[in-house]
């Protein structure tokens, strides 16, 4: 009874409003995120035996994958089958459901850092690492708080890239999960850091552009596509 009630109020998206709407929780949660992940995680663990976390490295790897697939199955669903609404700012209203299930994702991709921290791999948690989830969260944040100021769908392709590469990223981290006789054959790693940069300058240059030039005439741009 209790696992079914923790559950439904997780599904139900009640904690990602927690978060939207207090303008000091989400803070709260990031600074503690990074005082763990530099901090308090190593401390605990200085004396500790690192923790064997394959099984549940590969459940949430592939969970992660399934997830970041139907986030991109989403964002292709709304730039092209509901393109005629692409800039309509109800339509932006209607998805905010979605986008809070975006944030609660990207709030769960935080836990990659505390599997670091548990597994003593703390070579992994870089300053990059650390700032990358942490950034990434608050703009997530901060965008879906104002989303009904933006007036047009410039977010959506930005989402849709990098849920794809998500995607091909947790695969790699599932399969490697696996151990040597699977890492052995997973020679794209190389090409995942490079897509991610990739991305990150598309995005820079997509987002720049769509608010200078405005939702409309970035949706003709991409019909011409």
């Amino acid at each position: 009874m209790a696992t079914a009630s923790l559950v439904e109020y997780i599904t139900s998206g009640r904690i990602a409003d927690r978060l939207l709407d207090d303008t000091f929780l989400f803070p709260t949660v990031i600074i503690g995120y990074v005082l763990f992940a530099v901090w308090i995680g190593p401390a605990v663990m200085k004396n500790r035996k690192a923790f064997d976390l394959r099984g549940l490295l590969i459940a949430y790897n592939f969970l992660e994958v399934l997830i970041n697939g139907y986030i991109t199955y989403s964002c292709v669903r709304l730039l092209y089958v509901e393109r005629d609404k692409y800039c309509l700012l109800k339509n932006i209203q209607n998805t905010y459901p979605s986008f809070k299930y975006i944030f609660m994702n990207k709030m769960l991709e935080l836990a990659d850092t505390v599997f670091f921290v548990l597994r003593k791999k703390q070579n992994q948690v870089s300053f990059l690492h650390v700032s990358h989830h942490s950034l990434v969260c608050t703009l997530t944040w901060w965008c879906i708080r104002n989303i009904i100021h933006f007036g047009g769908f410039c977010v959506i392709m930005c989402i849709g890239i990098n849920a794809f590469i998500h995607c091909a990223m947790y695969s790699y981290y599932a399969l490697a999960a696996f151990g040597p006789k699977v890492t052995k054959y997973l020679w794209w790693k190389k090409y995942i850091t490079l897509i991610q940069l990739a991305q990150f300058t598309f995005d820079i240059a997509y987002m720049t552009i769509a608010f200078v030039v405005g939702c409309e005439e970035v949706a003709r741009m991409e019909l011409a596509l």
